[in-house]
C-alpha cells in the first residue's frame, strides 16, 4: 500500500489532535490562592516542608493503610490576627493514570476544613472539583472511614479520581497529626 505525503500528514494531525485532551491540565487553585479560599479570613500563610522520621513515616503508613515511601511533604501554615487557624497540605495523587494536585486543609484540632482540586490532568473525572462533592469530606477526622461507599458518596465518571481524592483526605489528615504530635514546630 502506498501512502502520500498529505495521507501520512493527515493521519499524524488526527492522532495529534485526538490526543491533545488528555495532554491538558485544568488549573481550578494556585497555591497562593489556597490560604484564602480554605481558610477565609486567614492573614497570613508560610510555606513550610515536613520531613518525615522513620517512625513517622511507619505511623502515616499505618493510618493509610499502605506503605508510604515519600518523607517530604510541602505545606502551608495558615494564620490570622488570633494566631493558626490550620495547615493545608499540597498532595499529588495518581487518578487514572496522572497526578491530581490536591490542597488538603486541616483544622489545628484535626479536622478537614476543605479538600480543594488544585490542578487536574486526567481528561475526565473532574467533577471531583464541584463543591457538592468535596462538601463531604469537611469535619471527618482520621478516625472517620473517608471512603467510598462509607461516608463518601462517588460521582458517575469519576470513580478513579473520588477515590484519589479520598486518599489525599486520609493523607492530608496523617500527615496534619504527625505536625501535632510534634507540637507545631
Amino acid at each position: 500500500m502506498r501512502r502520500t505525503l498529505p495521507g501520512l500528514l493527515f493521519g499524524s494531525t488526527v492522532v495529534l489532535v485526538s490526543a491533545a485532551p488528555a495532554l491538558g491540565a485544568q488549573t481550578y487553585l494556585r497555591e497562593a490562592d489556597a490560604p484564602r479560599v480554605i481558610f477565609p479570613g486567614s492573614t497570613a500563610a508560610t510555606r513550610k516542608v515536613l520531613d518525615l522520621d522513620d517512625p513517622e513515616l511507619v505511623a502515616v503508613s499505618r493510618a493509610l493503610g499502605r506503605k508510604v515511601e515519600m518523607r517530604s511533604y510541602p505545606y502551608l501554615e495558615v494564620r490570622n490576627d488570633q494566631g493558626l487557624v490550620g495547615v493545608i497540605f499540597i498532595l499529588d495523587v495518581v487518578g487514572q493514570s496522572l497526578p491530581i494536585e490536591f490542597a488538603i486543609g486541616v483544622t489545628p484540632e484535626g479536622a478537614l476544613k476543605d479538600v480543594e482540586v488544585m490542578v487536574y490532568r486526567e481528561p475526565q473525572g473532574e467533577a471531583i472539583e464541584e463543591a457538592r462533592f468535596r462538601r463531604q469530606f469537611v469535619g471527618k477526622h482520621l478516625t472517620d472511614p473517608i471512603a467510598i461507599g462509607k461516608d463518601i458518596d462517588a460521582i458517575s465518571g469519576a470513580t478513579i479520581s473520588a477515590h484519589a481524592a479520598t486518599y489525599a483526605a486520609r493523607k492530608g489528615l496523617a500527615l496534619a497529626q504527625v505536625l501535632r504530635t510534634r507540637g507545631g514546630r
